[in-house]
Parts: C-alpha cells; sequence; structure tokens
C-alpha cells in the first residue's frame, strides 16, 4: 500500500513539473542526493534509504548508499553499498538514462526469535536477536528520469548475493542534482 501511494507522489509529481523542458546533462561532476523506497525478497517488505551519487564521467558515477529493511518474517536488515552506475543517455535532450549496476555490500540482517530458555516467563516482549554480518556484490540495472536539471527520478532493481542471504531489492528515487 505504501509503495503505491510512493508511486502515486511520484507520477503527480511528474505531472506537475513536467512542462519544464530546460535540458538536464550528466557531466563529470554532477552530484546528487535522494531518498528511496522499495521492496525486498528475502523478508518480503519495505524498504527505505539515502543515496548519494557523483559522475567522475558521463558513463562512470559512484552511488554510495544506505538501505533500511523493515522487519517482518522475523528478519530486518541495514545494507551499506558503494556501487558504480553506468548511464547511457537514451534521447537527445538527456532527460533518460538506463543505467547498469556492479558493487559491493555490507549487509547486517537480524533474526527474532522468542526465548524459550524460561518457560515460566510471562514476559510477552523476551525477544533473543541473533546478527549476522556479511560481505558481498550487488549487480543489477535501472533508468533515470530528469524531471528538471535539479530533480530527476530513479527505478531501480538490484540482486544483492550475500552468503545464505541473497536478496533482490527494488527501488523507487527521488534525487536533488547539483
Amino acid at each position: 500500500m505504501k509503495s503505491r501511494i510512493v508511486i502515486l507522489l511520484s507520477l503527480l509529481l511528474i505531472s506537475v513539473i513536467a512542462a519544464d523542458t530546460a535540458s538536464a546533462q550528466l557531466n563529470k561532476g554532477t552530484k546528487s542526493v535522494g531518498i528511496k523506497t522499495g521492496y525486498v525478497t528475502l523478508n518480503k517488505t519495505a524498504t527505505a534509504g539515502i543515496e548519494l551519487q557523483y559522475a567522475f564521467s558521463r558513463h562512470f558515477v559512484l552511488a554510495p548508499g544506505i538501505d533500511m529493511i523493515f522487519r517482518n518474517e522475523n528478519l530486518d536488515g541495514m545494507m551499506f553499498n558503494l556501487d558504480y552506475h553506468g548511464p547511457w543517455q537514451l534521447d537527445k535532450d538527456g532527460r533518460w538514462y538506463f543505467y547498469h549496476i556492479l558493487g559491493a555490500n555490507y549487509a547486517s540482517w537480524s533474526s527474532h526469535l522468542k526465548n524459550v530458555s524460561d518457560p515460566g516467563s510471562d514476559d510477552k516482549n523476551d525477544d533473543v536477536t541473533q546478527r549476522t554480518n556479511r560481505f558481498g556484490l550487488d549487480f543489477g540495472a535501472g533508468v533515470e528520469y530528469y524531471v528538471r536539471p535539479t530533480l530527476k527520478l530513479s527505478l531501480q532493481g538490484k540482486f544483492n548475493w550475500l552468503k545464505g542471504y541473497n536478496t533482490g531489492l527494488f527501488n523507487l528515487g527521488i534525487s536533488y542534482v547539483f
């Protein structure tokens, strides 16, 4: 439900400011900061995060980010990503870009289990948490649309390859470009 609201608000934002026809070009030194939300396949829940981007050239963008994965099925987590985006311009105005993703990932997953060591306890909040930390790899693809030269929307899908915690992430984001 929340993701539908985010998509609806994003489409509304596009329709309100799509009349701006200024060209947006991805050039060396272009920076952006944004927020994103989406879906994680491992525990079938929502995610939220932030992402920074710096363009070293037209085809090399470094994108560090943090994703918080909300609890579902007694599992939640935090991911730290250092990704490379390889953007390719799709139109002559420089408003649409397709990019591939390759990167490194550090994830901390928390499993929440009910403490059964004290059967006489009436504490309903007696929770035992087990953390698992892993390094992994990211790969995927995405598309960006520059609504204005200083505002872009993005949609991406990527796979996090982590021992025992492989997962797919699908994100919708909005970023301020400067």
